[in-house]
């Protein structure tokens, strides 16, 4: 027998790629390297116009809020081969769904200055048209750690609201750039505004040196970010760890319908069952720390306010986590009602 109904003000995807995603099908997905596949994305790239990204990103969003998530952040490619398009369609696309859902952009440098020193400039550029953060990888260019230190000035320059680092994406040991990015945070005293996306390679290196750079990163007052759907080619990082150390962690959906994950409806009671299975969150206390992921993420830390005054309430017959993560119900979606949750 179900319990009483749950309502609550919605769910946060705290990362994907609106921009990019819901190429597929009209774009048969391939299953080849990475690289390839990156190469694959620059040449449609190439083949964006602003309505082309807009559209795309509304039949994503549209799905998101089916599934009850009233915010997402968004991570914006911006660099010569797309221009500011997509920043120009997410910006249009938050006033259009002020209503239904919370969009925040990051400008975001996917391809790295090393393959186009123009994508400074056009980082810059974007930085000027609204509110954004700005996002940075530390894997696209030769030496990851001027990368960070670029994207940090950066930041400071234009004091952007939140930066975030896909951070250590290959999960391997080798390219273990967290404790740098912890220590620079923690240098400049910025912690609180950086999110490290993935943090793949945490998982791969000894449990010595991770448990190390978890209390450094707790000190330096970083957040993370986990994309469970990652598991398909990488180690999830040590989640139930960085919890146990009072690290803040979102939980996002990554890619959806694209050319590195062709799947992805944008429900994420699914993205939350399925880190509930690939790391064992089981026992009653993990499983409501799942649902805090998904209720929290960096919506309660940055856009709060405007999360809030949202007046859609998400409905469930049921509050009981385990029901929740075992069969990932639709919700009722009520407009025009302030959430009481």
């Amino acid at each position: 027998m179900m319990s009483e109904i749950w309502k609550c003000k919605g769910f946060a995807n705290a990362h994907t790629h609106l921009d990019k995603g819901m190429l597929v099908p009209e774009v048969v997905y391939v299953d080849a390297p990475a690289s390839i596949r990156g190469g694959w994305t620059r040449e449609k790239k190439a083949e964006f116009t602003k309505m082309d990204i807009y559209d795309r990103a509304e039949k994503a969003l549209l799905q998101m809020i089916r599934y009850g998530t009233t915010y997402v952040r968004t991570h914006v490619d911006v660099d010569p081969v797309v221009g500011l398009k997509g920043i120009e369609a997410m910006l249009e696309l938050q006033q259009a769904f002020a209503k239904h859902i919370v969009i925040d952009i990051t400008a975001f440098n996917q391809e790295g200055f090393d393959r186009y020193p123009e994508t400074e400039k056009l980082l810059q550029e974007a930085l000027t048209m609204g509110r954004m953060g700005l996002g940075g990888h530390t894997l696209v260019d030769v030496d990851g750690k001027l990368h960070i230190r670029k994207m940090m000035a950066m930041a400071e320059q234009f004091d952007v609201p939140w930066l975030e680092f896909h951070t250590d994406e290959s999960g391997k040991p080798e390219d273990f750039l967290l404790p740098f990015l912890a220590e620079q945070a923690l240098e400049q005293e910025c912690g609180d505004k950086i999110y490290a996306i993935h943090c793949n390679s945490l998982a791969t290196v000894p449990d010595i040196k991770a448990a190390k750079t978890i209390e450094l990163m707790a000190n330096a007052k970083l957040h993370v970010t986990v994309c469970p759907t990652a598991v398909a080619t990488r180690p999830i990082t040590r989640t139930k760890e960085l919890l146990k150390a009072g690290i803040p962690v979102g939980l996002g959906s990554d890619n959806m319908g694209d050319l590195f994950n062709p799947l992805g409806g944008g429900n994420m009671l699914g993205y939350a069952q399925l880190l509930a299975y690939v790391q064992r969150f089981y026992e009653p206390e993990e499983q409501l720390a799942l649902l805090d992921m998904i209720r929290r993420g960096p919506a309660d830390l940055l856009s709060a306010s405007s999360h809030h005054e949202l007046n859609v309430s998400v409905v469930f017959e049921t509050q009981e986590a385990r029901e929740l993560l075992s069969h990932v119900p639709l919700p009722q979606i009520v407009q025009d009602k302030v959430c009481s949750a």
